[in-house]
């Protein structure tokens, strides 16, 4: 037998084509990767506005339009922020100043108990981990100058980020329904229904994401400063500040938040106190995760473990530190969309939905022009 060899030659037109489409993918790419710090700024300001939006709708139900709205609600953030952080900020700095005085002489005092670790590789690591440790704190200055200047170029540009965060936040919330509208005009009229549910998913997606996280980050940093404080740590507050701004990392962000205190509680006072401070750590995390988390986060921020896990990985992967942050909440607006293209709802119960949609808007149409 005599195997028979089929070649199909495409057009050259074709050819042109797919080699301009390729090429196409290849620039957006590179464009998006040269440009990655201003999506991530973008996405933080996206994040913003989607958490403050129902508090400006409420806004609007007064005197206030969604500018004006806007705008008070940032004074109230930074009124919030503002007064605590003047109010401790210099107890904070204090002890900070004090802890990182000290770390190494108390780090140098955990070196028996890494002497004493047992089988011998963990011993080499722990050993290696501190003197690697000592030396980074007790490794010399640089000269004031240098040192001010480049504190004050970091300080600078953090805060242009954090304005700029703000600002985008603002046109977005401003500019928000043209921008829908703009899209929703680009599909057709049969499409346009999903994407508008679609589009209000993911907004109550991500804004539920974010506010969850400020509460569970408040209400473990509290907890974690209490308990510090009764346990008779150094630097209680330094310690529970870490708490809190670690809670905000996914997955891993629970367990580093309370390694600090132990470590303070090994090098400080004795390994006693350390035991109770990781059995207190034991039970914030049962509040945490049987208590807060379904109380706060609720079920319509829920994400997938699988989906987090992945989010993470290639969030990190892609953009490092900035895309982990972001993966979470893009992973919950990518599962949304994922649920509506690969839906498996029967389609005469989705005919059904449309249609109750639809009667809805009839009924009420000014509430359907503002939902879009």
């Amino acid at each position: 037998m005599c195997a028979v060899v089929v070649t199909v030659k495409l057009p050259p037109v074709e050819v042109a084509r797919a080699a301009l489409v390729l090429m196409g993918i290849g620039v957006a790419a590179y464009l998006l990767w040269r440009v990655q710090d201003v999506l991530f700024l973008l996405m933080l300001a996206i994040l913003l506005a989607t958490a403050i939006e129902p508090l400006v709708n409420r806004l609007r139900r007064g005197p206030f339009t969604r500018g004006s709205g806007v705008l008070l609600v940032y004074t109230l953030i930074i009124l919030g922020i503002g007064l605590p952080t003047y109010a401790v900020v210099q107890n904070l700095i204090a002890q900070t100043s004090a802890f990182s005085v000290t770390i190494p002489d108390r780090l140098q005092q955990l070196r028996p108990y890494a002497i004493g670790l047992q089988p011998r590789p963990l011993q080499t690591v722990a050993i290696t981990a501190l003197d690697g440790a000592v030396q980074a704190f007790q490794a010399p200055q640089r000269p004031a100058q240098e040192q001010l200047v480049e504190a004050g170029a970091t300080a600078a540009q953090t805060l242009l980020r954090f304005i700029t965060v703000f600002v985008l936040a603002y046109y977005w919330l401003v500019e928000r329904p043209s921008i829908k509208r703009v899209v929703l005009r680009a599909v057709s009229v049969r499409r346009a229904r999903d994407v508008n549910t679609v589009w209000m998913e993911v907004e109550e997606k991500l804004g539920g994401w974010v506010r969850g996280q400020l509460l569970l980050m408040l209400a473990i940093g509290v907890m974690a400063t209490i308990g510090y404080v009764f346990l008779g740590l150094p630097s209680p507050a330094v310690l529970g500040v870490a708490a809190g701004l670690f809670e905000i990392i996914p997955m891993i962000g629970p367990f580093m938040a309370f390694a600090p205190a132990v470590l303070v509680a090994l090098a400080t006072v004795d390994p006693t106190r350390a035991l109770m401070v990781v059995g207190y750590a034991l039970v914030i995390q049962q509040i945490e995760s049987n208590v807060l988390v379904p109380r706060v986060m609720g079920r319509t921020v829920g994400v997938s473990p699988l989906t987090v896990m992945l989010g993470i990985l290639l969030g990190g992967a892609l953009a490092g530190l900035p895309g982990a942050f972001l993966a979470v909440p893009a992973a919950g607006a990518l599962q949304v969309v994922l649920a509506h293209v690969l839906r498996s709802e029967d389609p005469s119960q989705s005919e059904e939905h449309h249609d109750a949609a639809d009667r809805a808007a009839h009924q009420n149409p000014a509430a359907a022009r503002r939902a879009a």
